[in-house]
Formats: C-alpha cells, sequence, structure tokens
C-alpha cells in the first residue's frame, strides 16, 4: 500500500487523545497517510409524493364519469393517470395506485357501453396480481378466476442494494409473485435508486435490476464493514468482515487491548489482512522517523546505543586531551655515571 488510504474506524466511540497519536504514528511508521471516507451519496430518484395526489384525482374524475356513463372522459382520466404512474414506478403507492386504476378500468367495461366483460375480468386479475386482490366494491364485480402463480429471479448489482416488489421488501432475489404487470424498486437505506414496471408471465423467468453502486471509499461503501470473532477462537482475536465494501484501499482500526492502543489491518477491497496490535511509543522516546531510518541503516540497536556511545566519547576527548593515553617514549638518555635505559 503505497499511497493514501481510507481510515475506517470500527469501534463504537471515536478514537480518544492516545488512539488518535497511536493512529498518526501507525501512519507515519508505515509511510501510509490516512484519509476519511469522502461523504457522498448514491445518486437518488426524486420522489413527488405529491404526485400520488394528482393521480387519485384522475381516478375520482374517471369514476364520476363511469357513473355518468360518460367513455370518453373516463378514458382520458384514466389514461392521464396511467401515464403519471408508468413515469414514476418509485413512488411508495403507485402499485396500488395502478391497481385502483385496473379496477376502475374493470367497471367501466363492464357498465359504459360498449361493454366487454373479458376485459372487464382481464382488468381485475391484472389488479389482483399487483395487491393481492381484495373485496369488490359497491358498482365492482370480482372476476371468478385468480391470475396465475409466478417466480421472478433477479440478478441484482450490486448485491446488497434492497429490493422491493409493489411497495413491498423482498426478502431474497427470488421472489415469488403473481403473472402481470408490476412495480420492481432497488434502494440504498430506503432511497430508490433504480425502478422499473416489469411484465410478469406465469411460471419462472428473470429480470436484471443494474442498480447505481456506492461511491467507493465513501461512508455508505465503507460503512458495510465489521468487526467479528476470528474464526480460529484465539482468545480476544478479531477478523474483519470487509462485506462489499469497494475501496481499493482502506485501513480498518479499532480499539486495542489496553489504554491507548489499535488493532490495525490493512485491506483491499472486500478483503482484510489480520487485525495486529499497535502501540504507539511513548513521547520520550524516539519518533517512528527515526526508527526507521536507523533500520534502513542497518542498526536497530541505535535508539538507545547512541545514548551511551556519545557519553564514551565525550569521556574520550577528556582522555585523550589530559595526555594519559600518551604512548610511553623509549629513547636513550645520556646521564653522568652511565649508560641507562628508560
Amino acid at each position: 500500500m503505497d499511497s493514501a488510504a481510507t481510515l475506517v474506524w470500527l469501534a463504537p466511540e471515536p478514537p480518544d487523545a492516545a488512539q488518535a497519536r497511536a493512529l498518526a504514528s501507525w501512519s507515519r511508521a508505515r509511510g501510509v497517510p490516512l484519509t476519511s471516507p469522502v461523504h457522498a451519496e448514491v445518486p437518488a430518484l426524486a420522489v413527488d409524493l405529491g404526485m400520488g395526489d394528482a393521480v387519485e384525482r384522475w381516478l375520482d374524475i374517471a369514476r364520476d364519469a363511469i357513473a355518468g356513463r360518460e367513455r370518453d372522459s373516463a378514458d382520458r382520466a384514466l389514461s392521464s393517470a396511467e401515464s403519471l404512474l408508468r413515469a414514476h414506478p418509485e413512488w411508495p403507492q403507485a402499485a396500488w395506485l395502478m391497481a385502483e386504476l385496473d379496477r376502475a378500468r374493470s367497471v367501466e367495461w363492464r357498465h359504459v357501453p360498449p361493454t366487454d366483460l373479458q376485459f372487464a375480468e382481464g382488468a381485475w386479475l391484472r389488479a389482483e396480481a399487483i395487491d393481492g386482490g381484495r373485496v369488490a366494491g359497491v358498482g365492482e364485480e370480482a372476476s371468478a378466476r385468480h391470475p396465475s402463480s409466478a417466480t421472478i429471479a433477479v440478478d441484482l448489482t450490486p448485491e446488497d442494494a434492497e429490493l422491493w416488489l409493489d411497495g413491498q421488501p423482498a426478502k431474497d432475489t427470488v421472489i415469488p409473485t403473481r403473472a402481470g404487470t408490476h412495480a420492481l424498486v432497488a434502494t440504498w437505506g430506503g432511497a430508490p435508486v433504480w425502478a422499473e414496471w416489469i411484465e410478469v408471465p406465469a411460471g419462472s423467468s428473470s429480470v436484471r435490476v443494474k442498480a447505481p453502486g456506492v461511491l467507493p471509499c465513501s461512508v455508505r461503501d465503507v460503512a458495510r464493514a465489521h468487526v467479528t470473532a476470528d474464526p480460529t477462537g484465539a482468545p480476544g482475536a478479531l477478523q474483519i468482515d470487509a462485506g462489499h465494501v469497494d475501496c481499493r484501499a482502506w485501513v480498518a482500526a479499532t480499539a486495542g487491548t489496553g489504554p491507548g492502543s489499535l488493532r490495525m489491518a490493512l485491506c483491499e477491497t472486500n478483503r482484510c489482512g489480520p487485525a495486529l496490535e499497535w502501540r504507539a511509543p511513548e513521547p520520550w522516546t524516539w519518533s517512528p522517523d527515526d526508527e526507521r531510518r536507523n533500520e534502513r541503516k542497518g542498526m536497530p540497536w541505535a535508539t538507545w546505543g547512541l545514548v551511551g556511545t556519545g557519553v564514551a566519547i565525550a569521556a574520550g576527548v577528556v582522555i585523550l586531551a589530559s595526555g594519559a593515553l600518551r604512548p610511553v617514549p623509549a629513547e636513550t638518555h645520556f646521564v653522568s655515571g652511565g649508560i641507562k635505559r628508560q
């Protein structure tokens, strides 16, 4: 990891002063600048909840026209309502409103000339396929038949997006339903990011959903990581579950076993190495930068060794200056009374 890495703090409480110093010392010792996750959201679809009121007004107009046997007015109102719904499958109430629109059409085809009982029954079946059916109201007549069973296998990208079918959360990517028209929505954190009306045939079928993914190294991206117990069962051991993180280079950090200590793991996308203990050097020791320079020179002892060496050198200077270590001369001196060698 040669460039900057995104720091992901996984402890419930933010780092205290000692842990912050340990993070800084780890960064210096490894030569890895640490950055914060970026605050960027997935582009969500705009949801105007007030548009549902517009659809309901068109439905009221259509029902009044049906009661007055005014087919043209009823058709215009129902077409306007359907156009709004087709353009906005992401609305939470879109599926329910579409079902009510089909029931209004069923009543129209049964009671407004020219009538067509087959069309009326088909519209009622489409409504039941969406919302599961309800008791027929005044002027309505339920179909004697029911929509066929169906199953949708959704090829979902990204895998951890959430699916909703007809306003109901889907627990799996294989969704049991009924043959007919359905609103399929993919969400991130409850916000819709992809939505379409799909036609589901009887039996098994599949649909591909490619929703916008989260921005790598964003807050939402790294929020998918969490700490789990090490599967080896070692006491106090931790493992980082990277989930579906897309960040290329990031560092997972959490509190260590003692005050001011950390557990740090190097991670790439959805894979993390072991969470290793790290503690910042005490303030009165040499900095990690000095220690790294000494190691590169092949002198790991230098952190404390140079202190003793400095004292020895200073003492040596005093001794040499005094002449105490000067070599004894070996030369001949001529004195009275004979020759003596000293």
